[in-house]
């Protein structure tokens, strides 16, 4: 699963490097309706087959980033309770 998600994002890496290029190209590009459904069964494809692992990925973080997301109400509504206090004591 670790070789999964390595590959993953060194393909994402590989693409944004690519994609980080300073000249500007107009690419105009037209495809068949053929080719549209082509693409988007490819693409609903990969997306059921990768599915699984983010589901997973998700269920495995879930208490953490739960946990996270409450650590950071109670300190906003700290900071909040703070500021309130400082404003009645003057």
């Amino acid at each position: 699963m670790n070789r999964i998600i390595s590959a993953f994002f060194l393909i994402i890496f590989f693409i944004l490097i690519t994609a980080c290029d300073n000249q500007t190209q107009n690419v105009s590009l037209r495809l068949t309706p053929t080719e549209r459904n082509r693409i988007d069964t490819l693409y609903t494809s990969k997306l059921d087959s990768l599915r699984p692992i983010w589901d997973s990925l998700c269920e495995q973080r879930y208490p953490e980033m739960v946990q996270l997301a409450v650590d950071s109400i109670v300190k906003q509504r700290l900071a909040e309770e703070e500021r309130l206090r400082t404003r009645t004591a003057n």
